[in-house]
């Protein structure tokens, strides 16, 4: 029994105990919670009156901007909302939309006075130096209508001179006139005069004329006709001195004559000095006057000497001016079989010749060698007939030359000839000795004076120039 009640206290001193504990609890709890609540009314009262400090402050800084911008402090949003629009419109209407605020439109404005302000600085500036410039042109303007009004006045008291002067000259001249007319009448009466005499002499003439034409028509008819294509002589033997062997000739200075020219002699009958036969040949060796040369006699015939009065004729030479020669084929002069060309050049310039067409070294012919109209011969050397590059090129050569002779009406002429004609004699003559050494490289020479051969032309039908055109 006893224990049973034990038993029951015990549960009831447990659930007393949990009950205590659970209080104990709640009042924490409890205890907690109204701590929590004091603090967040405590943080909610301190951040309330934060709030209102802020808010004071905000309301304070708002009627200052209102106060900078010029507006009353209790203004309202709604009353400044229209005048910030039109203020936006009036100042900002050339700005960005973002751009249009108080700040950014005072600085543009800013700028904007700063630019009038120094344009018109510089407007002033400019007003100044205008206004100099104006000066001086004015001051410039004053001073040359001065000049020019004192040269006005200079030119009327000149020119009332000169009309003094001129009245004065043109009653001189008037004067004058009477007097030329005066003497342009006695002129014209005295040229009428002369006239009729002139007239008279011509008539007079006219028949003197008329009856010498009579005479001349009637001694033509027995004179025979010339040769319109007889070549026409060089020169005149004036004098002979047969033991020196010298004469002087009627050509000089003035005629292009120079030492070293040889010229055949003619006859002093000879009516044609191509074809006439030739009596010697002579070289000159000094030119004395413009008309006057000594010569030495190359060659003559004892039985038909060299005169006074004999005339002289050169186919390289001639008065006054060059003459051109073609050269085709191997030339050797002295028949060593080595190329003498350089000599006949030679040659033919101590009488003022020139070489115009000639073979190189190669046979060919140079670039632009040819040809001309008035080229006096074409000299005719060996034909070549080897097979070397040379003599092939010499035949090319012989044949284009051949072929403008004929085309231009040019003589060809052998060199042996040719030679002969120039009166030119080889000093020496050497053949070379060896087993190629034959008794043809020593033939006689005659003792005589021969014939000259006949030249050789160009195929087909060729006719004299007349001396004018040729020489």
């Amino acid at each position: 029994m006893a224990a049973k009640e034990n038993q029951g206290l015990q549960a009831i001193v447990i659930v007393l105990t949990i009950l205590l504990l659970l209080t104990g609890v709640g009042l924490l709890l409890v205890n907690n919670a109204r701590k929590t609540a004091v603090a967040r009314a405590a943080s909610a009262e301190k951040a309330s009156s934060d709030a209102q400090g802020v808010a004071a402050k905000a309301q304070n800084e708002a009627n200052m901007y209102k106060l900078w911008i010029g507006f009353p402090e209790e203004a309202a949003l709604e009353t400044l909302e229209p005048q910030y629009k039109a203020d936006q419109e009036r100042f900002g209407k050339n700005m960005e939309e973002q751009s249009r605020k108080y700040r950014t439109m005072l600085d543009n404005i800013d700028a904007e006075r700063q630019t009038l302000v120094k344009n018109e600085a510089d407007a002033k500036a400019q007003v100044k130096q205008l206004s100099e410039q104006l000066a001086a042109v004015e001051a410039e303007k004053e001073r040359q209508i001065k000049e020019h009004l004192d040269a006005l006045n200079k030119a009327k008291a000149e020119f009332a001179a000169e009309q003094a002067k001129f009245a004065e000259d043109r009653a001189a001249t008037l004067a004058e006139k009477e007097k030329i007319a005066a003497s342009m009448q006695k002129l014209q009466e005295d040229h009428a005069k002369e006239v009729a005499d002139l007239n008279a002499q011509k008539t007079a003439l006219q028949n003197t004329i008329a009856q010498l034409e009579r005479r001349v028509s009637i001694l033509r008819e027995g004179v025979p006709n010339p040769d319109q294509f007889a070549q026409p002589a060089d020169g005149v033997i004036r004098w002979v001195d047969q033991r020196d062997g010298t004469v002087w000739i009627n050509l000089g200075s003035a005629d292009g004559l120079r030492p070293q020219v040889t010229f055949s002699v003619i006859d002093s009958d000879s009516a044609d000095a191509e074809a006439a036969k030739q009596k010697g040949t002579i070289e000159v060796v000094r030119v004395e006057d413009a008309h006057m040369a000594e010569a030495k006699i190359t060659s003559d015939d004892p039985k038909n000497p060299l005169m006074a009065g004999d005339r002289i004729y050169s186919q390289v030479w001639d008065r006054g001016r060059q003459v051109n020669f073609g050269v085709a084929g191997f030339i050797d002069l002295d028949k060593d079989g080595r190329s003498d060309l350089q000599k006949l050049k030679d040659i033919i310039a101590a009488s003022n010749g020139k070489v115009v067409a000639a073979p190189d070294e190669t046979g060919k012919l140079p670039e632009g060698a040819e040809l001309q109209v008035d080229t006096r011969f074409l000299i005719l050397g060996k034909f070549p007939e080897g097979a070397r590059p040379q003599d092939i090129a010499l035949r090319e050569s012989w044949q284009a030359l051949s072929e403008q002779a004929q085309s231009l009406g040019i003589e060809t002429i052998p060199l042996d000839e040719f030679i002969k004609l120039m009166g030119w004699q080889l000093e020496n003559r050497s053949v070379a000795m060896g087993a190629g050494s034959r008794s043809e490289d020593f033939p006689p020479e005659p003792q005589d004076a021969t014939a000259l051969p006949r030249r050789t032309e160009p195929t087909g039908v060729f006719k004299k120039r007349l001396p004018g055109v040729s020489y």
